[in-house]
């Protein structure tokens, strides 16, 4: 038999020997390296080729918007000035009116003793003069029986107060707070002619309404739509899949019953609810599907919204109260933000809860859209611009009132809850023009007979593919919609080739073709990372198994802390080789690598702790005794192999206990020299 002695060189090659066939017993990737190689410089330079094209669709796109602002007139939002004016009385400023080219102030103000409110108590006129806003007479509230029914009304409701002007096509009501609340209202009725108003009647309370809050409808789910199983969810559209079953509340994907897990989940309050005890509404607005979901013995709904293509899941409760329609079916815009039929959500942090939707302005440039939402209680207003080329919301306005000159000038102020005589109003140029008002245009231009509307239609549609071409690949059926959205595109816009509009259609094509060449690498890609996902998933099933064996133990002797050393060892390995597969999560294997070398170190600690104890090597020197002894009755070639193999095995697991103590930091320098001595005494008798 041949001497079994390693030197230190070889039994480090026994130890990389074993964990190299241990990496070799990983699940090995299906796609030839040269091959994958290669399919990844393809995909990549589609990716690539779709992005050049995307940079030349969105430089034809500004020189176009740039002869468009110049041919049809371009009002950018900005802020022209700061002004103040003064009260007579020290008030509480509360709204704003513009009336040809003046404006009406209104406020509230404390009459003290006087046993009447006047008009002038109420509010002020002003008007523009050279640059600044100069206080001229009541002329326009000067009807006697509007005056009349003003006092009337401040005779017969002692806690009158003004509360807000509200617009409706060409008539102005004067609206007025007389209860508690901001539904107990009288209102007074003026029609706008021009620069001048006209007094209906104080009898048109019932018109002083908001529009629909949500301009989609609630669909209750049905018993039709419910699935049966261990985890039973709600279907919606077969697209989205809802439970509350099992403690918690889970938005799935797929229909599955077999277990409670998806993309979302959140605890509810009764965790022994069955799905028969919520209720579930919802709407589908495109890629979107809005949810309202009030689980068993909760008093108040919860509302998410369901981004099909990236199968992300948002908690929106602000849509409880108002949220309404972007133009294009562009998504959807609510007090404190919007969402994207693509899935891209921006929030705004207003501090404001409970608005209502007001009012929805188009401005004359096709592109921006003005939208109003106002809080009835405090009488605030949040103001959001949306871009239809840009697709997004400008920097929100609060204010506690506003209102817009024909010229697009307009008027706003925060209002100091402490009366006051002097009030600053800023002043800002919208793109927010009057409908009467002429804007200079270049009429021989060939984009001038196309339209404005259809230019800014076709820029936005152009945005958005640009937008698509920037989104990860894990979109839901990204190159699909690229290479749709491009060919309807370019269809649907007659003048889209013509020099004259920068040719854009040559560049919506060239994404057209490049993602329709991307479809059929992406296949390839897929299969890659679902092999790739195939083995990083079995490996940290292994690791974490291997982790949670060690932790649990028992450690009754050497072999034990062997045993679980060596399986950290090959785990370890595997996760390294981990690192050579394409489409890998680096970052995922590190903190799984990291897991496994933690433990690794703990169970090295204790296990040295265990060999400084007297006997801790009696079951090698037993089995080494035991080989000893089986030499002479050894018969035949083949059990002498197979003794030389448990010889190799126990030699590795020797190895392994001298690599742990010497990579170790053992504060007595004897107690290693003693374990690396009972360990090599072991080897000579092994020898």
């Amino acid at each position: 038999m041949s001497e079994v002695k390693p030197s230190h060189d070889e039994r480090q090659h026994s130890v990389d020997d074993a964990v190299a066939r241990d990496m070799a017993t990983s699940d090995a990737s299906t796609v030839d390296a040269t091959t994958a190689s290669l399919d990844r410089s393809t995909y990549q330079l589609i990716r690539d080729r779709l992005r050049n094209h995307a940079n030349d669709l969105r430089q034809r796109m500004d020189r176009l918007n740039q002869l468009r602002r110049e041919v049809f007139g371009s009002i950018p939002t900005k802020l022209l000035a700061t002004e103040r004016i003064t009260t007579a009385n020290n008030c509480v400023a509360q709204d704003i009116v513009s009336i040809g080219n003046q404006f009406l102030f209104g406020y509230n103000v404390h009459v003290g003793l006087r046993s009447e409110t006047k008009l002038a108590d109420v509010f002020v006129a002003y008007c523009e003069q050279e640059g600044h806003f100069r206080e001229v007479p009541l002329d326009l509230l000067d009807d006697s029986r509007f005056q009349y029914d003003f006092q009337q009304l401040y005779k017969y409701y002692k806690h009158t107060r003004f509360t807000k002007f509200h617009l409706v096509g060409p008539f102005l009501y004067f609206v007025f707070q007389v209860g508690k609340s901001f539904n107990d209202l009288k209102s007074f009725k003026f029609q706008i002619d021009v620069d001048q108003l006209k007094y209906i009647d104080n009898r048109s309370d019932h018109e002083v309404k908001f529009p629909p809050q949500h301009d989609f409808d609630w669909i209750r789910a049905h018993r039709d739509q419910h699935r049966h199983g261990t985890h039973p969810p709600v279907s919606i559209e077969d697209r989205v899949f809802v439970e509350t079953v099992g403690g918690d509340l889970t938005i799935k994907v797929e229909d599955n019953t077999d277990d409670g897990f998806g993309v979302y989940r959140e605890p509810v309050d009764d965790a022994d609810q069955t799905l028969d005890d919520a209720e579930i509404y919802y709407s589908v607005c495109g890629n979107l599907i809005l949810l309202k979901i009030r689980p068993y013995k909760e008093l108040s709904y919860r509302y998410f919204v369901f981004c099909e293509k990236i199968q992300h899941v948002h908690r929106l409760d602000d849509i409880a109260e108002a949220c309404v329609s972007l133009p294009g079916d562009h998504g959807l815009i609510f007090s404190s933000g919007y969402i994207l039929q693509s899935g891209e959500l921006k929030r705004f942090d207003n501090n404001l809860s409970h608005l209502i939707f007001e009012k929805r302005i188009a401005a004359h440039n096709a592109e921006d859209f003005l939208y109003v939402f106002f809080q009835p209680e405090s009488c605030h207003y949040v103001l959001l611009s949306y871009n239809m080329i840009e697709q997004s919301v400008l920097t929100p306005l609060l204010c506690d009132g506003f209102s817009t000159f024909d010229d697009g000038r307009r008027i706003c102020f925060r209002a100091d809850p402490s009366p006051q005589k002097h009030h600053a109003l800023q002043v800002w140029q919208t793109p927010y023009l009057g409908p009467d008002v002429p804007q200079a245009e270049v009429t021989d231009a060939f984009i001038y007979k196309i339209g404005n509307r259809e230019i800014v239609r076709a820029m936005a549609e152009c945005a958005e593919l640009i937008q698509l071409v920037g989104r990860d690949d894990s979109y839901s059926n990204l190159y699909i919609d690229l290479a749709k959205r491009a060919n309807d595109i370019a269809d649907a816009y007659f003048w889209l080739g013509d020099p004259q509009a920068f040719d854009l259609k040559s560049a919506v094509l060239e994404i057209q073709q490049a993602a329709t060449a991307a479809i059929n690498e992406f296949d390839k890609v897929v299969s890659i990372r679902a092999s790739t996902t195939r083995q990083f998933d079995n490996i940290s099933a292994n690791a974490r198994k291997a982790i949670d064996d060690s932790r649990r133990g028992p450690f009754r002797e050497i072999n034990d802390y062997v045993n679980h050393l060596a399986t950290l060892r090959s785990v370890r390995g595997k996760i390294i080789s981990l690192r050579e597969l394409r489409y890998i999560d680096l970052s995922a294997v590190d903190d799984l690598e990291q897991a496994v070398a933690e433990q690794t170190d703990l169970v090295s600690k204790d296990c040295v702790n265990f060999l400084l104890t007297e006997n801790s090597m009696r079951s090698y020197v037993e089995t080494v005794d035991l080989q000893h002894q089986s030499i002479d009755e050894m018969q035949t070639v083949a059990e002498c192999r197979k003794l030389d193999e448990q010889l190799l095995v126990v030699a590795r697991d020797l190895e392994m206990l001298i690599d742990i103590v010497s990579n170790l930091k053992i504060d007595d320098a004897t107690k290693r020299t003693d374990i690396i001595d009972n360990v090599s005494s072991i080897f000579a008798n092994l020898n």
